[in-house]
């Protein structure tokens, strides 16, 4: 009995101190299982707003992971996107614990309306940092020469209390999200590659985040002093082809948007999207796609919780109007639930939704 006591003390001890010591906002956090030594690191994102609010791409050198405490050895390569700028990013390398190089890089661009490209290259002599393939930073040998270790590749949005950093923050305007549309890695072999600066990286792997690729990536889970939310693994979510992280209230994680909110930049000239018809449907929907020219674009069509129904990875796409057919059916032929669903074609850098109604 003294120990059945003992045991729901301890329970008790676990609960309260959980839930005393728990912070009031939850964010999310995505890392690569593997590290890297140099590479280029690609992302197509759309970063979160709001005063106090970061958003991020970074490498980060796992150092607990490698049985290490002393913040001596930590290492960063940073994308920051602070939602207090709308015309800015923060670029930062972290080196030893010695070294902490921050710079606001002014922008031509919103990065949390549109999708960009942002791509990080690493190599023994430099570090670049690029926006649209153009070129916005470099940091040379003198800093990098200590930069050998290796390193995971992550993404976060978290509510630091630093405001003269982010700004204050207002709870009011949670949720906010971060949107993830692909993350490329590309290996560093020098003087014989097909990408990035000299052609010293060739192509390793993509993820477009159809799904959570367990085998690649961790969720995470935890905190740390300067941050007032948790890390918690709801809030990195899988839906509609991205990687959606997400900073929430404690009660209501998750991603709770309309996926027609995912995306926000136009198709490209050469191609576009009419209104599918008829809408609502009970036998055969069109959408019809419009193209100015020969290509390949995909298509993919979701359920309301973000199922993936039926996909196409290589759509033919010819120049007039190309008819897209559904029936109502899923990828064996199998007749799918009345409800909402949502159509999407995307290319590599483009992408747009539609909604439809299934009537049976």
């Amino acid at each position: 009995m003294k120990n059945q006591y003992s045991l729901n003390s301890l329970l008790l001890l676990v609960f309260f101190s959980t839930y005393i010591f728990s912070k009031p906002y939850k964010g999310g956090e995505l890392r690569t299982e593997d590290s890297f030594r140099y590479g280029r690191f690609e992302v197509r994102m759309k970063s979160a707003f709001g005063d106090g609010v970061v958003s991020s791409f970074f490498t980060y050198r796992d150092f607990w992971e490698e049985g290490l405490t002393s913040n001596s050895n930590w290492n960063e390569i940073d994308f920051e996107w602070l939602g207090n700028y709308d015309d800015k990013v923060q670029t930062n390398l972290i080196i030893q614990n010695t070294w902490d190089l921050p710079e606001l890089v002014d922008l031509n661009v919103n990065p949390h309306e549109d999708f960009h490209t942002y791509a990080i290259e690493w190599t023994p002599v430099n570090v670049n940092f690029f926006i649209d393939d153009q070129l916005i930073r470099t940091v040379t040998n003198f800093y990098t020469d200590s930069l050998y270790h290796y390193q995971k590749l992550m993404m976060n949005i978290w509510q630091p209390t630093y405001e003269d950093w982010v700004g204050e923050f207002d709870p009011s305007i949670l949720p906010v999200y971060a949107f993830y549309d692909w993350v490329k890695y590309y290996a560093y072999v020098p003087n014989s590659g097909n990408a990035g600066t000299n052609n010293d990286f060739i192509l390793f792997w993509t993820d477009d985040f159809d799904y959570y690729d367990a085998s690649r990536w961790d969720k995470a889970n935890h905190t740390w002093d300067g941050n007032n939310c948790d890390l918690i693994y709801s809030n990195v979510v899988f839906e509609y082809g991205y990687l959606i992280l997400c900073l929430t209230n404690s009660t209501e994680t998750g991603y709770n948007g309309d996926p027609l909110l995912v995306h926000s930049d136009p198709l490209p000239k050469t191609i576009s999207i009419g209104a599918p018809f008829p809408n609502p449907f009970n036998n055969s929907v069109v959408f019809p796609i419009h193209g100015t020219e020969s290509g390949f674009a995909e298509y993919a069509i979701y359920d309301i919780l973000g199922n993936k129904i039926r996909s196409e990875k290589s759509l033919v796409i010819d120049r007039g109007t190309n008819n897209v057919y559904w029936n109502g059916t899923g990828k064996n032929g199998e007749e799918v639930s009345s409800g909402t669903y949502f159509f999407q074609i995307k290319d590599k850098d483009y992408n747009e939704i539609r909604k439809v109604s299934f009537l049976k």
